[in-house]
């Protein structure tokens, strides 16, 4: 064999020698690693996906958190600080003033805690005037606190120096915080909460109250005299008296004068029984009773 051909040999078993470890390496080391690497490019680029879809919706939950954040500082509602129902009754106090104004107590029935609130519950009892009562109720509902008003029962008083009022009960949850759910306690109370309240329970026909400030009673008295603008007569004791348009009466007023026909009518309320009763002068035989509901 000559020296070339051998050589020639030599440098072919050395490359195929090279050329299969460099096939075997490949194969067998940087092809997994090649594949590891292409999945981890992969997995990557859907993080990046993901997380550039997350920052292209920044801007909208700015917006949404500003917009959350000015709720819940504006939130129409807000918790008790705590458990003690001193802070209840205090708001109920503040509450119960003006054309709110009724007499009340209230005693503690039990308290359930939850894992951020509790509730407090009472029942509350008291007196008021029906509008008054139900402004009150009104307030304690719809006021910063979080209140719940039920159960509620009102029962009439008919009695002559008490009609209008009524006797009522009802009973209260009141929420308190445990976490500061709702940030800082604000037990703000909303007035001007009034509507058109019609008491349902008010006698339409009442008795009468007697006449303890010894007013002018009409049917008892003689008209003398009349002008213009006043009218001259004696009362049940015989007293000159002189009265002008829209002047209290007994159990009414003066409503108006007719100096054509000389005489003075009358608006009398008779316990809900609304009667004119006209006089006129020198004709007492022909006094005039006109009767309205």
């Amino acid at each position: 064999m000559s020296y070339g051909l051998r050589n020639t040999i030599i440098l072919l078993v050395v490359l195929t020698t090279f050329i299969g470890g460099g096939w075997s390496y490949i194969y067998f080391f940087q092809q997994p690693k090649l594949e590891d690497l292409e999945q981890n490019v992969e997995q990557t680029q859907q993080e990046l996906d993901q997380k550039q879809q997350k920052a292209d919706q920044l801007p909208v939950l700015e917006n949404q958190f500003k917009e959350a954040t000015k709720f819940f500082n504006n939130y129409e509602k807000g918790l008790y600080p705590n458990s003690n129902e001193d802070n209840v009754y205090d708001f109920l106090d503040r509450v119960s003033t003006g054309s709110a104004y009724t007499e009340f107590t209230f005693s503690f029935s039990d308290s359930t805690n939850y894992d951020k609130y509790g509730i407090i519950s009472m029942q509350v009892t008291g007196q008021g005037y029906y509008r008054n009562v139900i402004n009150f109720m009104r307030q304690i509902e719809l006021s910063k606190p979080l209140n719940k008003v039920s159960g509620v029962t009102v029962n009439p008083i008919n009695e002559l120096e008490s009609y209008g009022k009524v006797n009522y009960r009802f009973a209260l949850e009141s929420f308190y915080d445990r976490v500061k759910l709702l940030g800082e306690t604000d037990l703000t109370i909303n007035n001007n909460l009034l509507g058109s309240v019609n008491n349902p329970f008010y006698p339409l026909i009442r008795s009468v109250k007697e006449n303890e400030d010894n007013l002018v009673n009409v049917e008892s008295s003689d008209l003398l005299a009349i002008s213009s603008d006043k009218i001259f007569l004696l009362d049940q004791q015989g007293i000159m008296q002189r009265l002008s348009e829209g002047d209290e009466v007994y159990l009414g007023q003066l409503s108006s004068i007719n100096i054509d026909e000389g005489t003075a009518s009358f608006t009398l309320n008779k316990g809900g029984i609304v009667e004119r009763v006209t006089l006129q002068v020198n004709n007492d035989d022909e006094d005039e009773n006109e009767s309205s509901n």
